[in-house]
């Protein structure tokens, strides 16, 4: 039989199962073993970070000086971390971190590979075009050469301090997420999968925060929430300090903003909404963990008299809907001005 017989397979092989696509849209978090290159690009950075870190501070703020809020360079939060923010190939004169800026971008490349494929096993499930996500990650799945071709996704090193690193319970922004850490400390929230069982159902299982160290960890973010109209959930999580303190590595696939308006058929609705507006909203819902503290109250403080965030609920920031995303408003038609209905 001839090999043009042979049509080539329409998506790459599954990295999830249906258990774990499952368990990916319920809990909103996922442990995952990572592919041999994956891994040993973890183990070159998670090595180059710890010898960064040991630098003096003066040293790390003057080549990989702060910008954009906590989007990019160095940052200290006393008692707490210290983290260093790539959006784009830095500009550093440090020679030794040559070598820390190269690895960070080999990372990056496997890391938005590895994201994307996972993306591909959802759009299976969801029945989502796979080319869907083109226009989503345009500019994403390498580091940007420049600081003018960067787009939201970031790759961000933690260092945090002996049994003072800390970062309060929130769920992340983008598409998704990987996070890994050299120790526990990442917690998951894990709610009960079955909270209303019936006669024939499995008894009902407290909700609870969870550890999966040692494993890596693939989180949703609020924008895939967004998009799949509820049907994956972001994943809530917090981390807790660890007696002798941890490095962890995160890298955030977000949504690329290099073209202003998105069409959503492929997404169940027949509508182009100002993708734009819908990433300033949904960072406009959460606080950032990231920041210092008086920063970081202040936020909450002002969620709080817009009704976005009460320290009572299990959600860590709410919409203002009240439906855990964005409404699906923002339509483009004639000359109106796309906005949230």
């Amino acid at each position: 039989m001839s090999a043009d017989n042979f049509l080539p397979p329409s998506h790459p092989p599954p990295i999830l199962n249906e258990e774990q696509v499952l368990q990916l849209a319920q809990t909103g978090s996922l442990p995952l073993d990572l592919p041999p290159p994956l891994s040993s690009a973890v183990e070159e950075l998670f090595n180059l970070s710890h010898n960064f870190f040991t630098l003096p501070p003066s040293t790390k703020e003057t080549h990989y000086p702060a910008a954009e809020g906590t989007e990019l360079g160095y940052y200290h939060i006393p008692n707490e971390k210290e983290y260093l923010t790539y959006r784009h190939h830095p500009l550093s004169t440090l020679p030794p971190q040559s070598s820390l800026d190269s690895a960070c971008s080999r990372f990056w490349s496997l890391a938005a590979t590895f994201l994307h494929r996972i993306l591909s096993d959802l759009s299976l499930a969801l029945d989502i075009p796979l080319s869907a996500w083109s226009p989503l990650l345009d500019g994403c799945l390498s580091m940007p050469s420049s600081q003018q071709a960067t787009t939201p996704t970031l790759l961000r090193l933690f260092n945090y301090f002996p049994a003072s690193g800390a970062a309060e319970r929130h769920t992340d922004t983008g598409l998704l997420t990987l996070c890994i850490g050299t120790a526990p400390g990442l917690e998951v929230w894990c709610p009960d999968p079955n909270p209303n069982p019936g006669p024939s159902s499995p008894t009902p299982q407290a909700a609870s925060w969870t550890s999966l160290h040692p494993r890596p960890v693939i989180l949703v973010g609020k924008t895939l929430q967004w998009l799949s109209n509820g049907r994956l959930h972001a994943g809530l999580h917090r981390v807790i300090a660890a007696p002798e303190g941890r490095q962890s590595i995160v890298f955030a696939l977000r949504p690329s903003l290099r073209r202003r308006y998105f069409d959503l058929s492929a997404f169940g609705e027949s509508r182009v909404v100002d993708l734009v507006g819908v990433w300033a909203q949904i960072r406009g819902s959460v606080f950032n963990v990231n920041a210092q503290r008086g920063i970081r109250e202040g936020q909450k403080e002002r969620m709080r008299e817009r009704g976005l965030w009460s320290a009572d609920e299990e959600e860590g920031g709410k919409y203002e809907d009240g439906s855990g995303r964005p409404e699906r408003g923002g339509e483009k038609d004639g000359g109106r001005d796309p906005g949230f209905g």
